[in-house]
């Protein structure tokens, strides 16, 4: 019988470490969890209607989201206190979820408020699912998965061209990686990948040149590119010209955002979904767009369908090509992550490192609040000694 092993075999065979068995900061990057005490985009607002309740998971964690009849959205953990039946597979009566098994109710802070069925004489059951802190933003969802006390310290991101009487136009777009949130980190803050994975017409933007910065500050990292428009590409035709030559990336944990040339910028929000799958809500934006090969803007009669256009003709190409790059990289990870690391790029260290830093402070918060229970459960059973 023969000895030989396929090397794809032996590949498959092999996992990268886990975070606590990481020993660099590429392969913690890789394992790190994100830190839930901050805002999550979570859906679009326009895709919760009222009486309507979805499933949105953060890290394994499912929650149901739903919108009353009032129209306010709530988040609560997507469990009946009953059977455990999920939530988001039930209904919204009123201003509550139900359950569809039993018909359980749960109000909006999660309480048990309605059993349609008799109790049979027993009290009516005290139970309490978790609720999490909603808001909506630019048409987008947020909820905050991690400690309500630390919230006053985490706002929800700022999109100064969005605001005021001129806002900018945005073109919202969302789609599922399954790859870990990392590897889009890596697609957004290294765009010299740029002139060789975008290269239809379509999808063609612009040629990057030297770096100019990459500095860490706080919890951001930043990297400029000097830049110039791709002359064969569509994007040039769409918008105003450059006003500058300057692209600036930041990587503003946990959110990404990219202004480029003072006149076209990328909000992009994730979900981690779970080790292996994330969801990007993204807003494409651009100070005013052109019809295209004209100078001329559109009037405002015609901005909303144009956006649904751009969108498609110009904005999904583009990350699709994207999406196909963090899968390609999150495969490429898991089969070769003992290689020695080759990336000139200055941004991708100091955002590996910034990952890591989060999540570790997490799980120092974590720890120290799991210490301070066992210490209160310890004098007790001391006092009622």
């Amino acid at each position: 019988m023969s000895d030989f092993v396929p090397l794809e075999s032996l590949s498959r065979a092999r996992k990268p470490p886990s975070f606590e068995q990481a020993s660099s900061v590429r392969h913690k990057a890789w394992a790190a969890g994100f830190d839930p005490a901050y805002w999550y985009a979570v859906e679009f607002a326009e895709n919760v209607k009222r009486g309507q309740v979805v499933e949105v998971v953060f890290q394994g964690t499912s929650v149901a989201l739903f919108r009353g009849d009032d129209g306010v959205l709530a988040a609560v953990e997507n469990r009946c206190a009953h059977r455990q039946v999920k939530l988001s597979d039930g209904y919204v009566r009123g201003c509550e979820v139900a359950c569809r098994y039993h018909g359980w109710r749960f109000a909006a802070d999660g309480r048990l408020t309605g059993i349609e069925h008799d109790l049979e004489g027993k009290p009516f059951p005290k139970a309490r699912l978790r609720s999490y802190p909603v808001e909506v933003k630019y048409g987008i969802v947020f909820v905050f998965f991690g400690d309500v006390s630390s919230m006053a310290s985490r706002p929800l991101p700022h999109i100064p061209d969005l605001e005021g009487d001129e806002p900018w136009m945005a073109v919202p777009i969302d789609f599922t990686m399954k790859s870990h949130p990392t590897a889009y980190v890596n697609n957004v803050m290294d765009s010299t990948h740029v002139a060789a994975l975008h290269r239809q017409f379509r999808t063609r933007s612009f040629i990057y040149g030297k770096v100019t910065r990459c500095e860490t500050i706080g919890d951001t990292v930043v990297i400029s590119h000097d830049i110039e428009f791709d002359p064969g590409g569509l994007l040039r035709h769409m918008v105003l010209p450059l006003k500058n030559k300057t692209q600036d990336a930041y990587y503003e944990y946990p959110f990404l955002h990219v202004h480029v040339g003072g006149i076209f910028q990328l909000w992009n929000f994730m979900l981690p979904v779970d080790e292996r799958t994330t969801r990007i809500f993204l807003l494409s934006m651009t100070d005013r767009a052109t019809i295209p090969f004209t100078p001329l803007s559109p009037p405002e009669f015609i901005v909303r369908p144009f956006i649904k256009i751009a969108r498609e003709l110009l904005v999904r190409p583009l990350f699709d090509e994207d999406v196909w790059s963090t899968e390609a990289e999150q495969r490429g990870f898991d089969t070769h992550f003992d290689q020695r690391e080759l990336d000139p790029h200055p941004s991708i260290r100091p955002s590996y490192q910034l990952t890591v830093r989060k999540w570790e402070e997490h799980l120092a918060r974590r720890a120290a609040a799991s210490s301070e229970i066992d210490a209160c459960d310890d004098a007790r059973c001391a006092a009622e000694e």
